[in-house]
């Protein structure tokens, strides 16, 4: 009898328990969702959603406007998102604009340039964009990030990261107040019952440990001398034989690098004309801006190396010379005039030896029938 009764209660919850709701595809154009059961998930230009939705729902478009009372998740993603209506659960939005209105049972969260909301919230309030704009009321804690926040209504704890604030007269905060920005702010004017903390941006406080001047004074100094360094170690007769020439033929390395500066600027622009070019353009924009980099260090490489005229020719001896040279070169360049000088003279002097050593092998290898 047991048995029995036990097989009727189970045929009972399988014909009498309604089905579960299936998810819905959908993707086109234009896309206008009315009430629904199941699940959604939509990928389309302009999405409309209207009526009630009882289950989650999955959206990404360009433009996505929801007018809905939704039960479940309501995730959408696009350029221009603007929800109102009762979500029942957690909402999130990501995109351009964003714009929330009416209510949200759950947490909200959202990720944008420009960001508006006024809704209350029960859950937690998250948001991070450039411009962020909050009226209303959030019953959770609200962490925002953004560089221009205007804040309205009421708040339990709130933690705010920001370039600048703006409190709206007569908002309250239930809670402890923190907020991250350059200065201290006058918060008079609003009512907070709990602790203010107030907290300096880490950029602001590294530069008050470490100079701008100072970092940028051995930024200068590395990226020279890292690209030399990996030159010299993978191509140390290339690097040796050009800094010799940008130093022993200072001034046919001049001339030379000038005018081939000049016809291969002439040439990028022609090339950069054609759209078939275009593509060979880039490259050859590529390789030319990064060896006219590069090309400025040589003739200081060979003073360092002529500091060194006593030492045996070895690596390290080049290695010395290309930090002394390097030193000397970035020291002369903390003046500004001096900076101008000394680019406008290297530049061309060694792009011209990178040149001239380069025609040479060319030539020698045709002599030796190589080529």
């Amino acid at each position: 009898m047991k048995n029995n009764l036990m097989i009727l209660i189970l045929l009972s919850s399988v014909f009498f328990t309604p089905p579960p709701a299936e998810a819905k595809i959908m993707m086109g154009e234009k896309i206008l969702i009315e009430d629904a059961s199941e699940e959604i998930f939509t990928i389309g230009d302009e999405i409309e959603i209207k009526g009630r939705m009882e289950n989650e729902f999955i959206g990404i478009g360009r433009k996505i406007v929801a007018d809905t009372d939704v039960e479940g998740d309501f995730i959408g993603i696009g350029f221009n998102v603007h929800f109102s209506g009762d979500a029942g659960s957690d909402v999130y939005l990501v995109g351009g604009t964003i714009d929330v209105k009416g209510t949200v049972k759950g947490s909200l969260t959202s990720f944008g340039k420009n960001i508006r909301i006024n809704a209350p919230v029960q859950g937690n309030l998250r948001a991070s964009a450039e411009h962020i704009t909050i009226a209303g009321k959030a019953e959770g804690k609200t962490i925002l990030w953004g560089k221009e926040i205007a804040i309205s209504g009421e708040f339990d704890d709130i933690v705010l990261y920001g370039n600048n604030l703006v409190f709206a007269p007569g908002t309250f905060i239930k809670g402890d107040l923190t907020y991250n920005t350059p200065e201290e702010m006058d918060l008079s004017h609003i009512d907070i019952l709990g602790e203010i903390k107030w907290t300096r941006p880490i950029t602001e406080l590294a530069k008050e440990k470490t100079r701008i001047d100072v970092i940028k004074r051995f930024y200068n100094f590395f990226s020279l001398l890292f690209p030399a360094m990996m030159m010299l170690l993978f191509f140390p007769n290339l690097f040796r034989q050009t800094a010799d020439i940008a130093g022993r033929k200072f001034i046919q390395s001049f001339i030379a690098g000038l005018s081939f500066i000049i016809l291969t600027v002439i040439a990028m622009l022609v090339v950069f004309i054609t759209i078939i070019g275009a593509p060979l353009g880039i490259i050859i924009a590529f390789f030319f801006f990064s060896s006219v980099y590069i090309s400025r260090i040589f003739p200081a490489v060979f003073v360092g190396r002529m500091v060194l005229f006593k030492m045996r020719e070895t690596t390290l001896t080049w290695v010395i010379a290309t930090f002394i040279g390097i030193f000397l070169f970035t020291a002369i360049s903390l003046h500004p005039t001096a900076k101008i000088v000394i680019n406008v003279i290297s530049i061309p002097a060694g792009f011209g030896a990178l040149f001239m050593g380069r025609a040479g092998l060319i030539k020698r290898l045709r002599k030796e029938k190589i080529l």
